[in-house]
């Protein structure tokens, strides 16, 4: 479940491939799909955006992690592996939302509503304003990070997971709270900085074993 070794190409490639299709994405559709749902009679897949989107709210995982250790540690203590998922979930939401804070931060990017033709090229940087924190989506970046938890648990239906979560993400485009490429953002900051919790994870758990056999053999 952790990293031994930091998947550095892949990463690398995650970004790279993540910003080039975001900045097309900008430049090409942006504007254009956020206009497009503005349409009056698109309002009943507004609304139906509008009611589902908070899936992507981090409360709602971090409270299944905690749920899922306390259960793993006290109730089912034969669970460890159940306990350990919920660990690493927890620190992979935790990072990855840090993270996602950074780029809004100092990206500051307009959210699509707070303009009437939707442009998605005014940029006020290092600001803690909401209204410039378009960039990237949070709850896609939430939405990602537990797909990708999900991906490790369930490697089979890893697909599956990361459409689900594109799906919810999505929705952020529809209510106009986020362009296209904000969502793309999101998701490769949520793979990232999960990728990234389970490397540092991994260290600390190794690096905590390894003293742990120091102190048994010193006191044998």
């Amino acid at each position: 479940m952790m990293q031994q070794t930091y998947p550095t190409r892949r990463v690398l490639t995650v970004i790279g491939a993540g910003l080039i299709l975001a900045l097309m994405t900008a430049l090409t559709i942006d504007q254009s799909l956020s206009l497009y749902f503005k349409q009056p009679e698109l309002t009943p897949v507004w609304l139906f955006a509008r009611n589902i989107t908070n899936v992507g709210l981090s409360e709602h995982y971090f409270v299944l992690a905690a749920v899922l250790y306390v259960f793993g540690k006290w109730v089912r203590p034969q669970f460890v592996q159940t306990r350990l998922w919920a660990r690493n979930l927890f620190f992979a939401l935790l990072t990855s939302g840090v993270f996602i804070h950074i780029v809004k931060f100092c990206v500051g990017r307009q959210r699509p509503h707070k303009s009437e033709v939707f442009d998605p090229f005014v940029f006020h940087p290092f600001t803690t304003h909401w209204d410039f924190h378009s960039f990237a989506s949070g709850h896609t970046q939430v939405m990602f990070t537990v797909a990708t938890m999900f991906a490790v648990a369930f490697p089979r239906a890893k697909w599956a997971f990361f459409v689900i979560a594109a799906f919810f993400g999505f929705t952020r485009v529809i209510i106009h709270d986020h362009f296209l490429s904000d969502v793309i953002g999101g998701a490769v900051i949520g793979y990232v900085g999960t990728t990234t919790a389970l490397y540092w994870v991994g260290l600390w758990q190794n690096r905590s074993s390894k003293q742990s056999d120091k102190a048994v053999s010193a006191s044998t």
